[in-house]
């Protein structure tokens, strides 16, 4: 019997990718003899260096923490796993975007601040929610109990989360940066399962990356619905209904549910 839907927030509910490469072209603005794209490419593509070839490398993977991620948080609130990196951060934050404006052939120290600050400022501007994701969410929570399983640091997937205004329907909110454990683990589903009171076979994921979501709910003994977004099933024949979007989900769980579901509380 299906008594809780778990939700995947970046890139599920929210434009996360899309709002990131918004928010470099809002502090591309301050360079406005640069094509806007062209500052986005540079942008990430430096970012995705320092933070991958960092000290925290291997930790950010773990945990989920991307680049573009690490570039505005703050890391407040987050496990001690994540001290590290968090006092690493700034540093990361200030050489990403002065090496960026330098392959850009600009060298302004000031500029490189006022950009990383542009960027930050936007990004803290909200998250939008994806066409459907609000009707899925209060649908889902009318009849189950609902849960959000993240990863991230927890500042700001807190901030995201609450920019949408479904965070009073989540009767769970597990962020990898808080607790120190990240999607696929076994560990991070075992603790929302727990949180919601319910079994594994009690529960389905619903998200878009087919590692960490799909898989790691399979491998917990949950179910899962994958977010494909118009890409082909990664395994072959695994059981796991694929939607287009996050607006047709409701129609997969009505499909999945049990005749009796369990009202969220």
């Amino acid at each position: 019997m299906l008594r809780a839907v778990i939700f995947d927030l970046d890139d599920t509910l929210i434009a996360d990718q899309a709002t990131a490469r918004a928010s470099v072209r809002t502090a591309a603005a301050l360079l406005p003899d640069v094509e806007p794209e062209r500052v986005v490419e540079v942008v990430l593509a430096t970012a995705d260096a320092a933070w991958y070839s960092g000290p925290y490398a291997d930790l950010a993977l773990e945990l989920g923490i991307s680049p573009r991620e690490g570039l505005w948080s703050h890391f407040v609130g987050c496990h001690p796993r994540l001290d590290g990196l968090a006092a690493w951060a700034p540093t990361y934050r200030a050489d990403t975007w002065r090496t960026a404006l330098v392959t850009l052939g600009v060298e302004d120290g000031v500029l490189a601040t006022a950009m990383a600050d542009a960027y930050e400022a936007a990004q803290r501007t909200g998250h939008p929610l994806l066409d459907g994701a609000d009707d899925v969410v209060r649908r889902a929570a009318a009849h189950y109990r609902v849960g959000l399983l993240t990863n991230g640091p927890g500042d700001i997937q807190r901030i995201k989360a609450e920019g949408t205004g479904l965070t009073p329907l989540f009767s769970a909110f597990v962020v990898s940066g808080e607790v120190g454990v990240g999607k696929p683990s076994p560990e991070v589903f075992e603790l929302v399962l727990g949180a919601l009171d319910v079994g594994p076979d009690e529960a389905v994921m619903v998200g878009d990356n087919w590692d960490r979501d799909v898989r790691g709910a399979l491998a917990s003994g949950m179910a899962a619905v994958w977010i494909a977004g118009g890409r082909p099933v990664p395994d072959p024949d695994p059981g796991v209904p694929a939607a287009t979007s996050i607006a047709e989900v409701t129609g997969l769980l009505e499909h999945r549910g049990a005749s009796e579901p369990t009202p969220s509380g």
